[in-house]
């Protein structure tokens, strides 16, 4: 079996260089290959050239290739046309992998004939202290993705981007992923793997929960600050306007009350937390009450642009 090992960036050489130096760490079980493909996305930070070094010692052939259309889903489709691997590992540039991260995934690949496997995502405070006032239920926000110890089968689209595999069928059979929602209205593109997953659950995929595929998200200063929660939401919420095939009349109403409703029962919420000074929950209230805004905004956007069609 071959893991082709896919790693989208952006002017992070330096977090993408970290992120290499954890996978060489990891263990590979018997008859697997490994092979790593690097996508530089428009970056401008010499990211090729510090790659390529690293691959002169590296245990496993890295393959790093440019692609200048801005827009993470454009990496990652560029990463799907140089891989050879049967199995497709996405992971973040962000990210620490366990050393077990490989064989977890493999053997849930081998053992229940996967197509799509979720590893598990704990979040890494290194940059920053974990804040006294963060709830576990917030780390969904940040890309955490963990549903205990044990394999599950789990419903589409529950994996997250950080860590998440396909069998090479998925990919024969979907294509690329989606770039549509990928502009400067939606500067977080939040669910870019969103649309894949919810495509390979109408194709009839089986997904998978792999406990010790493990990585680590590596979590940034602004990521626990309102802003971040703020713009996450209403990037988020943009998404699932602009991820839905058709906008007519019947959907543009579901999704304008819907969105409206989630902004303005969110936005009580969110003053009422920071009344009481529950700075969890006001960041949680804050994030979905931006999903109604962002919602709102896409829904304006397509009947600008399409109008009910």
């Amino acid at each position: 079996m071959q893991v082709s090992v896919l790693i989208p960036t952006h002017n992070r050489v330096d977090l993408l260089t970290r992120t290499l130096s954890s996978l060489r760490d990891v263990d590979v079980p018997s008859n697997v290959r490994v092979e790593i493909v690097v996508t530089a996305n428009a970056c401008t930070d010499g990211t090729e050239a510090r790659v390529a070094k690293i691959d002169e010692r590296f245990p496993f052939e890295i393959i790093v290739v440019e692609e200048p259309e801005p827009g993470q889903n454009h990496a990652r489709n560029k990463c799907l046309q140089k891989a050879s691997g049967e199995i497709l590992a996405f992971v973040d540039d962000d990210v620490r992998f366990d050393e077990g991260w490989l064989a977890g995934l493999v053997d849930v690949f081998r053992e229940y004939d996967a197509d799509v496997v979720g590893g598990r995502v704990k979040l890494w405070w290194k940059a920053v202290d974990k804040p006294e006032w963060f709830e576990s239920y917030l780390s969904p926000i940040l890309a955490g993705y963990d549903h205990g110890e044990e394999i599950k089968e789990v419903g589409l689209p529950g994996p997250v981007g950080a860590n998440v595999a396909f069998h090479r069928r998925v990919y024969e059979t979907l294509g690329k992923f989606y770039t549509a929602i990928q502009g400067d209205d939606n500067p977080l593109y939040r669910g870019n793997e969103v649309k894949y997953l919810q495509r390979a659950a109408g194709a009839g995929f089986s997904s998978y929960y792999a406990p010790d595929a493990l990585v680590y998200h590596w979590v940034s200063p602004d990521r626990i600050k309102p802003d971040f929660f703020r713009q996450a939401g209403r990037g988020y919420g943009y998404s699932r306007v602009q991820m839905k095939d058709t906008f007519g009349p019947y959907t543009a109403c579901r999704s304008i009350v819907g969105f409206l409703y989630l902004s303005a029962l969110h936005g009580l919420g969110w003053i009422a937390a920071k009344a009481v000074t529950d700075t969890a929950r006001e960041y949680q209230q804050l994030y979905t009450s931006n999903i109604g805004l962002g919602g709102l905004y896409g829904s304006w956007m397509r009947l600008k642009d399409e109008g009910l069609g």
